[in-house]
């Protein structure tokens, strides 16, 4: 009895905890009101509550942590158990990660000078201007792929900054971004928002943030969580989190509903 009581002790003291193996870690970039660090030094925006309320419906733990994107991607590639609550699904990103369910979207636009505004109907009108984005993005990329080249029409940019300063500084004539950065790097390149516009939407361009898992994570886990996902949804909980933080519903979602009611998406506005 005395030895059974032993065993029993020692497992509990120094057997290793299943639930804490199994923790999983959530990721994404400084990007407020989506997922940001709180003034408490917690994680916090829509998508962490959106996240959350996928783990309690999958009866699963997670951990937040908001750090650099280039660092996010190397935790998301590296780590088994994490996962990156938005990341746009492309073709190259395509075999790398386990894709679980849209979270949100972030619609990608040319963006001008408000004083010198350029008339642009298509990508086909664009060709005979300068457009810049940052060297290595998904956006960068597409606009290769759509025929823009940089000894012609092209210019690439090592960050941000330089990004916006080409444009300020009127040496390209449109910059190629999204609705969810757009007025956080603007804000901190030390330029107004109200100083550009928005010149053209690109349908074509990928717009659906996904909830992406490194490809090692049990597949039990991701079953669970994307099933948890699509219930938030069925049962409103997803739409109430983004209404209660003041964001546009996706159209994807809208349109999946069974009322058939129209709902137009307006872009976020600047």
């Amino acid at each position: 009895m005395r030895c059974t009581l032993y065993i029993l002790v020692y497992l509990a003291l120094f057997w290793p905890n299943h639930s804490h193996a199994q923790t999983l870690t959530f990721v994404a970039e400084d990007l407020p009101p989506y997922h940001y660090i709180d003034k408490n030094g917690n994680a916090a925006g829509a998508l962490v509550d959106i996240t959350k309320a996928i783990l309690h419906e999958a009866q699963l733990s997670g951990q937040f942590e908001i750090m650099p994107m280039a660092r996010a991607y190397h935790e998301l590639k590296n780590n088994p158990l994490a996962l990156m609550m938005s990341l746009l699904q492309t073709p190259e990103r395509q075999p790398k990660f386990t894709w679980l369910g849209q979270l949100y979207f972030a619609d990608a636009y040319l963006v001008g000078l408000k004083n010198l505004p350029h008339q642009v109907e298509s990508l086909t009108d664009a060709k005979g201007l300068k457009v810049s984005t940052i060297r290595g993005y998904s956006s960068a990329h597409y606009l290769q792929k759509e025929g823009f080249q940089e000894d012609k029409n092209l210019v690439l940019a090592s960050h941000y900054k330089q990004l916006w300063d080409l444009l300020f500084k009127q040496r390209v004539d449109l910059v190629m971004t999204n609705t969810m950065t757009l007025k956080k790097e603007l804000k901190n390149s030390g330029y107004g928002v109200n100083q550009v516009s928005k010149m053209l939407h690109i349908n074509r361009f990928p717009s659906a943030l996904q909830l992406a898992a490194n490809k090692h994570i049990p597949r039990n886990i991701c079953q669970r969580l994307a099933k948890a996902l699509q219930k938030i949804k069925q049962t409103g909980m997803y739409e109430h989190i983004l209404t209660r933080w003041q964001l546009a519903i996706p159209r994807q979602h809208l349109a999946s509903q069974t009322d058939n009611t129209p709902h137009p998406r307006q872009p976020e506005q600047l």
